[in-house]
C-alpha cells in the first residue's frame, strides 16, 4: 500500500475504467461503480452534484433511496482508494461536499487527460519538429488499450465524453500521419492510412493525405482512384460533392503540380 509517485497514471478512462496500482490495472466491479468513478474523473477537481450522479446512474429516473445508494457507491470507491494507496490518499482525493462529491486528480494521473496534453503538445510541434510530434502522438495513442469508458452505461455526461475522446483520438491519428508526411517518411504509412481511410470514409483529411502519399510514391493513378472512390460515396450516400480542398488536391495530382512534392504541413491550400 504505497501512494503512487507524482506524474504517474493512477486512473483509467480508456479501456476498463479503474485504478492503476503498482503498474497493474485494478478494474472496478459493477457498471454503477465504474460510472461513479468515470463521472468524477470527467469532472476532476469540480463538484459533481447528486443530481448529476442520478442522471448518469439512473437516467434521472426516480429511484428509491437514491441518496443512500450513491453514498454506498462512493464509500466503496473510497475504501478501494484506501486499500491500494492509503488512508491519506483516500481522504485528500475523494471529498464529500454539501451538494455532492469531488475527486482531485492531476492531469497526468488520468490517462485521458495525459493523452490530451500529449496530443496538444504534438500538434504544436508538427510544423517545426515532425519527428518529435510523431513520437509524442505514438506515446499518446498507446494509452488507448480499449474503448473509452468501457463497461460504463452512463448518462449524457458520459456519452458526451465518449464522443469527445473518440474525436480527439481520430484527430491525433490524423496528426501522426501528417507528421510522417512532413518528415518525408510517407511511404511507411500508406498501408495504415489506407486502412483508416476505409474505416472512416467521411473524414476527407484522411483521403487527402492518402492521395498525397500515393502521388509522392509514384502512384498517380492510385491517388486519383482514391478521389473517385471518395466522391462516389459522398454523392451516392450523402448527395454532396467532395470539399473544395479535396477537389483542388485532385486537380493538382492530375496536373502533376510540382507543389505537391513540397506540400506544406497543413495540407490545406497549395502554395502559390
Amino acid at each position: 500500500m504505497v501512494e503512487p509517485a507524482p506524474g504517474t497514471v493512477i486512473f483509467k478512462l480508456f479501456g476498463s475504467v479503474g485504478l492503476v496500482a503498482d503498474g497493474r490495472l485494478v478494474a472496478l466491479q459493477g457498471g454503477r461503480q465504474r460510472t461513479v468513478l468515470a463521472t468524477l474523473l470527467i469532472n476532476s477537481g469540480k463538484v459533481v452534484t447528486k443530481e448529476q450522479f442520478f442522471a448518469e446512474l439512473w437516467d434521472g429516473r426516480p429511484v428509491a433511496k437514491a441518496d443512500n445508494a450513491l453514498q454506498a457507491l462512493v464509500a466503496r470507491l473510497r475504501k478501494l482508494f484506501k486499500s491500494y494507496f492509503g488512508e491519506q490518499f483516500a481522504r485528500d482525493r475523494l471529498i464529500t461536499m454539501p451538494t455532492g462529491y469531488v475527486l482531485n486528480a492531476a492531469a497526468d494521473e488520468v490517462d485521458a487527460s495525459l493523452f490530451e496534453r500529449l496530443a496538444t503538445e504534438a500538434h504544436a510541434e508538427v510544423a517545426g519538429n515532425p519527428l518529435r510530434a510523431r513520437d509524442l502522438l505514438t506515446t499518446a495513442l498507446a494509452l488507448w488499450d480499449g474503448p473509452v469508458l468501457e463497461g460504463v452505461a452512463g448518462g449524457p455526461m458520459c456519452h458526451g465524453s465518449v464522443l469527445h475522446y473518440e474525436e480527439t483520438r481520430l484527430a491525433a491519428i490524423e496528426d501522426r500521419f501528417q507528421a510522417s508526411i512532413a518528415a518525408g517518411i510517407e511511404l511507411g504509412v500508406i498501408s495504415e492510412l489506407k486502412k483508416m481511410a476505409r474505416l472512416y470514409p467521411w473524414r476527407e483529411r484522411l483521403a487527402e493525405m492518402l492521395m498525397v502519399c500515393l502521388y509522392r510514391s509514384g502512384r498517380q493513378a492510385d491517388a486519383l482512384r482514391e478521389y473517385t472512390l471518395v466522391r462516389r460515396r459522398l454523392v451516392d450516400e450523402l448527395g454532396m460533392e467532395p470539399s473544395p480542398m479535396l477537389q483542388d488536391r485532385m486537380r493538382a495530382i492530375l496536373q502533376q503540380d510540382p507543389a505537391l512534392d513540397r506540400l506544406p504541413l497543413a495540407l490545406g491550400a497549395l502554395p502559390e
